[in-house]
């Protein structure tokens, strides 16, 4: 594996224990700070909301690469020092305004267009940018098992603590930056436009990401965290067992998925392997025992990310290099633009109808996937 690459996949994994620990133990604070569950979902909704500001702004900067990930590692570790200053609801707020700090549980942040297109130019073959993007995703999920585990491990953990732990690791999250060099784009043809015809299919993928987007926020670790909680009153430690399954399942499919992708196609793998996963997340929403629901997650996540990697592969193939940061920050934007109602919508689902929540994630993400298999199947990557 490419070094760059290897150092960039270390610092998305970094970054992705932190998210998963702030996610997962978000709805326990948030309760333990008396909120009630549409209030802690207007809080993901927040934190959704900001992540988005900042995804929509860091790119418009007009300074260099290098230094748009720089800022965006240092503004979360100063988001992360003042919720350990200041761990109350309003601190959290802060907390979260502050570092453009996304409680989905996933890495969805300003650095990874930045990343994904540095990725692209390390590859020099289609094999080699699938095998990268594989990894890339692989260390993630180990990031976010480890914050999984941290709550298995140390049920009794107080939050101020978990506030701490996650700042350690934020700032360990910036020093792979300082041992490699950025591919910088110059600036002109980073101002240009995207192709007409290719604008087209930025639009169309925008749109289907945004439909996806939103319906995995039905089902992102926070709104997942706080459904347990709520249907079946789960202690931190479970939720903690629960998330430590459900990612090294994921991490085994993002490797498995790289094999899929170049035997039968980055397009045929994303689609089948998404359909199988959302089958299995309608049908968590049918029984209502804890073992149960909780074998169907574990089903689902068999497959549930195998679409993350050709994704990733895909979308850094057929748009040109110089605008690839461009239509990478666009299509992350929207799809946490998509989050922003989710978390409050799943909130309140969850105070009404808690049952309806897989079903109701499983039903919209499958209309994603049939709409982009009759839309981009004509593509053989």
């Amino acid at each position: 594996m490419n070094s760059k690459a290897l150092l960039l996949s270390i610092s998305r994994g970094l970054r992705s224990l932190v998210l998963t620990m702030l996610a997962i133990s978000s709805p326990f604070f948030l309760d333990q700070e008396g909120l009630g569950y549409i209030e802690i979902g207007l809080v993901l909704l927040f934190s959704s909301a900001v992540s988005v500001a900042f995804i929509y702004l860091i790119p418009r900067l007009k300074i260099r690469v290098s230094y748009r990930i720089f800022l965006t590692w240092v503004l979360l570790c100063f988001g992360l020092l003042f919720l350990v200053a200041w761990p109350t609801v309003p601190g959290y707020l802060a907390a979260l305004g502050i570092g453009g700090i996304s409680l989905s549980g996933k890495d969805m942040t300003p650095n990874q267009p930045i990343e994904q297109y540095a990725i692209s130019t390390f590859s020099a073959t289609q094999k080699e940018k699938n095998y990268h993007f594989s990894y890339y995703n692989l260390l993630s999920y180990i990031g976010n098992t480890t914050g999984s585990a941290i709550f298995l491990l140390l049920p009794s953990i107080g939050f101020r603590d978990v506030f701490i732990l996650a700042l350690l690791l934020a700032i360990a999250s910036g020093i792979p930056y300082f041992l490699m060099k950025f591919p910088e784009i110059e600036p002109k043809k980073e101002e240009g436009k995207v192709d007409p015809e290719k604008r087209k299919e930025v639009n169309r993928l925008s749109l289907l990401f945004g439909i996806d987007s939103f319906g995995g926020g039905f089902v992102n670790a926070s709104v997942l965290s706080l459904w347990f909680l709520a249907v079946y009153s789960v202690s931190i430690g479970t939720t903690g067992f629960i998330f430590v399954i459900v990612n090294i399942l994921t991490a085994i499919s993002v490797v498995i998925s790289g094999m899929l992708s170049g035997r039968f196609g980055l397009i045929n793998t994303m689609v089948f392997t998404h359909l199988i996963s959302n089958g299995f997340l309608i049908v968590m929403s049918v029984f209502h025992v804890l073992w149960v629901s909780e074998m169907f997650l574990f089903l689902r996540q068999t497959t549930s990310q195998m679409d993350v990697p050709p994704r990733d592969s895909f979308i850094n193939t057929i748009f040109d290099k110089e605008t690839r940061i461009k239509t990478n920050s666009q299509f992350l934007a929207v799809r946490n633009s998509a989050l922003i109602p989710a978390p409050a919508t799943a909130g309140v689902l969850v105070e009404a109808f808690p049952t309806m929540v897989p079903a109701a994630s499983g039903v919209i993400k499958s209309v994603y996937d049939v709409i982009l298999y009759a839309w981009f199947r004509h593509y053989k990557i």
